[in-house]
């Protein structure tokens, strides 16, 4: 099953083995093709590059091998390159252990994640919950045939006869009706005519767009909308402008933005919300020649149903993708939440006297009335790095679970591998 720990030394032959087993060129040709669109674009290059980062990260490590020969020790040791390495090992443990037919399927398999984000964030879930039992002592099995379920896991060791695991990555777009790159590529069709009325631009501007339904899909509309926009922003004064869309303009103290985008991600969306009077919205920040801060939101009159599409999700995949024979449980990564997020949900629902948050609610609601062989899910953070002891790092990211001991199929050795979880899907790495 996949590899749990490595060493920096090991790392330069994880890479080599890689290329030899992958071919280096599906992940130099994944980074040629984001950067074409970055270059059209360049508001996509921090979402290309987040959502294609194990890709640039491996052409990282290529050209070094083509300059130097090797990786060089040095670069073993950068954060910034730990995620693509551990995903190495775990590639290259699976193969170790497969059949030549086993292997050749993964192989396609792995080559079509580095051409679809969302097919590699689906195996890297799939990768972080078969290390997180692994870690824990469990015999883990990738489970691909369709005439006994379809789903991904099988940790034969636990329970009766084991336990089914089905992998399900949850991302930003979904339950939204605004996807973020559909706003970013709007954003980047109005920056250049925005730059230049706003170059003199020296306060806080917000511009916040409501859509009645969705971005228009037809190039003569987007024009249409942004030239309405445009207006607006020269007018400095809001109204509801073609088709129904509405556009907000207010001023803010610009300094709160400055101030934030030194924090983090989190403390600039929780500037913007403040700015605009929006809640997490999809937004760009422009900078002005003349200090100023542009902050565009777009957003839908109608409210995103992220919860609802997300249980509906479960809901389907329940009545379907299991054998009905074994307890079966849920590994849901939730894309846009971190670590720290994840783990203030399950501070809220461990205190005393806490108002229980919408997902405890929502989900408990679901586990009463999911099908017997459903025995709980676990919800995991985006991944993280966290400092460990003797120099190591660990990768993973916070997990909260939810359990339905009443269920038929429960047995009690389902618990423990997820009570002695302090993060999820851990792989260790150092000297």
């Amino acid at each position: 099953m996949p590899a749990t720990q490595m060493t920096t030394a090991e790392m330069p032959s994880m890479y080599r083995r890689l290329a030899t087993a992958i071919g280096a060129e599906h992940w130099q040709g994944a980074v040629a093709r984001q950067q074409v669109a970055i270059q059209a674009n360049p508001f996509l290059d921090d979402y290309l590059r987040t959502e294609y980062a194990i890709a640039y990260q491996l052409d990282q490590l290529r050209m070094l091998v083509a300059r130097f020969g090797t990786v060089p020790h040095e670069v073993c040791d950068e954060p910034r390159i730990l995620p693509s390495l551990a995903f190495a090992a775990q590639v290259l443990k699976v193969l170790e252990l497969s059949s030549a037919k086993q292997a050749k399927s993964f192989v396609r398999r792995v080559r079509t994640a580095f051409s679809n984000s969302t097919e590699m964030h689906g195996l890297l879930l799939e990768l972080q919950a078969a290390t997180h039992f692994t870690r824990r002592g469990h015999h883990v099995v990738l489970h691909r045939v369709k005439n006994e379920g379809s789903f991904d896991l099988l940790i034969d060791d636990l329970g009766p006869t084991g336990l089914e695991v089905e992998c399900k990555f949850i991302s930003k777009n979904k339950g939204r009706r605004i996807h973020r790159r559909d706003a970013l590529e709007f954003w980047g069709e109005l920056w250049q005519d925005v730059a230049r009325i706003s170059k003199n631009l020296s306060s806080g501007l917000a511009v916040v767009l409501t859509l009645p339904n969705r971005l228009p899909g037809e190039p003569g509309e987007r024009s249409a909308l942004g030239k309405g926009i445009i207006t607006q922003i020269l007018a400095g004064s809001s109204a509801t402008i073609g088709g129904g869309a509405e556009v907000r303009i207010n001023t803010f103290d610009p300094a709160m933005i400055k101030a934030a985008k030194d924090t983090s991600r989190y403390e600039l969306k929780k500037a913007i919300d403040l700015a605009t009077g929006t809640v997490n919205r999809e937004a760009a920040v422009y900078g002005t020649p003349a200090g100023g801060v542009l902050v565009f939101v777009m957003q839908s009159a109608i409210e995103d149903d992220v919860l609802n599409q997300v249980l509906a999700t479960l809901g389907d995949s329940a009545a379907r993708q299991f054998t009905l024979k074994r307890g079966a449980l849920f590994w849901v990564a939730l894309q846009d939440i971190d670590a720290d997020q994840l783990l203030s949900l399950h501070e809220q629902d461990s205190a005393p006297g806490e108002q229980p948050t919408a997902l405890k609610i929502r989900v408990s609601d679901f586990l009463h009335r999911a099908p017997d062989h459903i025995i709980g899910i676990v919800f995991s953070s985006r991944s993280a790095l966290f400092p460990a002891v003797d120099g190591n790092t660990d990768s993973g990211g916070t997990m909260n679970f939810f359990l339905k001991e009443e269920s038929p199929f429960w047995h009690t050795s389902y618990r423990d591998p997820l009570q002695r979880a302090g993060t999820a899907g851990s792989l260790a790495t150092g000297q």
